[in-house]
């Protein structure tokens, strides 16, 4: 009797535990739902999903006309998270047509016309330019260029590069280098469903600080990169490059510059 008494009193903790990850739409403007495979996502007071759209890399909005037809905007005028977030992390932009939209961490939010009821991921991966947002959060991204198409860029936002003289595993940007392109380090590794986290490890530099790699190859910030969605380290030197995920060939890059 004991025993049941105390399973049935860790299930009921455990359920306030869910409750408290999950939200509910009394308590949070802004909730984190649980996804069958176990995967965090952020949705809204009713439970339905928010995406981020990799077109947005500067922060602001280009889904416009037609686009927002499909793709609603998410606005809320209170922020209201669960432990799980940090309302610091959400802010609102006034978008070109004068609607205010509610950021995530920089990303303007979405809802996809086509998702009909509550934990719907209907929108995920469509055109490979729409994605649920994980929580924890992305700490690397996929955003899109006009001219340059996808690239990866951290969970703000901001372009990552490689280096076309760097080995596999071994950063050949040092001194001087460095300071103009400092070393992209994060501790844990989150990514959208485009990307695949396996690609992704880190290495010890010389001066014994750590960088992530990506196919084993460094990735870097560029210091004249001033804002999120900058890309003006592209083609620097004929050396610099922004990480195209889909077309990313090192190997060919390095023998080619050599």
């Amino acid at each position: 009797m004991v025993r049941t008494v105390l399973r049935i009193a860790l299930v009921l903790a455990g359920l306030t535990a869910f409750v408290g990850v999950v939200g509910a739409q009394s308590q949070y403007t802004i909730q984190v739902r649980r996804a069958a495979d176990g995967v965090n996502y952020l949705a809204d007071a009713k439970g339905m999903t928010l995406y981020y759209f990799t077109k947005d890399t500067t922060g602001e909005s280009v889904c416009t006309d037609g686009c927002v037809d499909k793709w609603p905007i998410f606005y809320t005028p209170d922020i209201s998270v669960p432990p799980a977030l940090n309302a610091s992390d959400f802010g609102t932009i006034i978008r070109s047509d004068g609607q205010k939209e509610t950021t995530y961490r920089g990303w303007p939010l979405y809802y996809w016309f086509q998702d009909k009821n509550p934990g719907d991921m209907t929108g995920e991966g469509v055109g490979k330019v729409w994605y649920i947002l994980d929580v924890p959060s992305y700490t690397v991204m996929i955003g899109t260029g006009k001219d340059i198409g996808n690239y990866l860029v951290d969970g703000h936002g901001n372009t990552l590069y490689y280096f076309n003289r760097d080995t596999m595993g071994k950063s050949d940007c040092n001194g001087n280098c460095i300071k103009n392109w400092p070393a992209f380090s994060v501790s844990s590794i989150v990514v959208p469903s485009a990307l695949n986290a396996s690609d992704f490890a880190s290495i010890t530099r010389a001066d014994g600080t750590s960088q992530v790699t990506y196919k084993g190859y460094p990735l870097y910030y560029f210091v004249q990169d001033k804002r999120r969605g900058d890309v003006t380290g592209q083609g620097v030197n004929s050396a610099w490059y922004v990480v195209d995920p889909a077309n990313f060939s090192p190997e060919h890059l390095s023998m080619s510059s050599r």
